[in-house]
């Protein structure tokens, strides 16, 4: 039997992906949000102190968590589009 992947099928099988990627986005919101908290912490004890000898590994490790978070800022954009949602500054 053959499946056609490019029918617009909302049976069974395509059902359960709204609830999973629903579940998805919320962990990754409620990440972010977390992250953002312990990121100001960090910038804020990162200011308040001299780094000498853990400032080139913690320059090395804010390089990596930059191109992480560039990846993953264009990932949200293509979901945005996906959804078909102007991505835009976040509201407060």
């Amino acid at each position: 039997m053959a499946v056609d992947d490019d029918a617009g099928s909302t049976g069974p099988e395509t059902q359960p992906v709204k609830p999973a990627l629903t579940a998805e986005l919320t962990w990754a919101k409620l990440y972010t949000k977390a992250m953002h908290k312990d990121l100001g912490v960090i910038s804020t004890a990162i200011s308040k102190t001299r780094l000498t000898t853990a400032g080139p590994q913690m320059k090395k490790c804010a390089e990596k968590l930059h191109d992480q978070l560039q990846r993953a800022n264009r990932t949200v954009g293509e979901l945005s589009e996906q959804a078909g949602v102007r991505y835009g500054p976040a509201k407060k």
